[in-house]
């Protein structure tokens, strides 16, 4: 479980403007589909070709109110190294630094300014993030889905939502509705995408709002888990109980 700082307050190191503008558009998704949305911040070493080894990378997570887990993993680092904040601290960062920054007389030097010292932001309780994280490796690769395909499925869904019911306005039944069954040639796997999983990609942003034909979704199985891999990141679902391999 995350650590619930003595001080309440967690600072945030971020590595580059584009964490940080990454990190506050992450936010805004969240609270755009739930004003209460909480953000867990993991600082891992994780390697990446396009990142410094001695740059601290995070997977930051986001519970969806359509039940699958959200994360990006960012360039920036927390401390404690697992906590839990509010999405609309998170958010209020970023807009607060990129608006000084645009009424800076001198940009070009503000630039290097918004990321050279830690944010403090208040740390909310470990009693806000119940349950646990699936790990992220030992996956399977299932096979890849058009990212059209999760789009038009979309915006067929709400077209068709008459109901107010569930999370942001959407029926549950609409919710638990299995509409791809997406099988794997070099494996056993199987995997039936609800369109839980399809808003949660969505809405999160982690597709295009209008992806080229050739645009993949990776769709990965281990265990009761699956998981969709968009371009900008991923969505985790528990199919039911499970025994799988957790991270606390």
């Amino acid at each position: 479980m995350p650590t619930s700082p003595t001080s309440s307050v967690a600072e945030l190191s971020i590595a580059t403007r584009a964490a940080l503008k990454n990190l506050g558009v992450l936010a805004h998704k969240a609270l755009a589909i739930d004003s209460a949305a909480v953000m867990r911040l993991r600082t891992r070493e994780i390697e990446s070709m396009h990142q410094d080894s001695s740059t601290a990378m995070s997977q930051v997570w986001v519970k969806t109110p359509f039940g699958p887990l959200a994360t990006r993993t960012l360039a920036l680092s927390a401390a404690p190294d697992d906590v839990i904040v509010t999405a609309a601290d998170v958010k209020d960062i970023a807009v607060r630094a990129f608006a000084k920054q645009r009424s800076s007389d001198d940009v070009d030097a503000d630039k290097d300014a918004i990321t050279a010292l830690p944010y403090r932001i208040p740390a909310q309780s470990s009693a806000g993030w119940p349950g646990f994280l699936p790990v992220l490796d030992g996956w399977e690769p299932v096979d890849y889905v058009p990212a059209t395909a999760f789009r038009t499925l979309e915006r067929q869904a709400r077209n068709v939502a008459t109901e107010s019911s569930g999370p942001v306005g959407l029926p549950t039944s609409l919710l638990d509705q299995k509409v791809l069954s997406v099988t794997g040639q070099a494996s056993e796997s199987e995997v039936d995408v609800s369109m839980r999983d399809v808003f949660a990609l969505c809405a999160m942003g982690f597709i295009p709002e209008n992806p080229a034909e050739r645009e993949p979704v990776r769709v990965s199985a281990k265990g009761r888990w699956h998981r969709l891999d968009g371009r900008f990141g991923s969505i985790f679902t528990m199919e039911s109980l499970a025994v799988l391999p957790i991270v606390g």
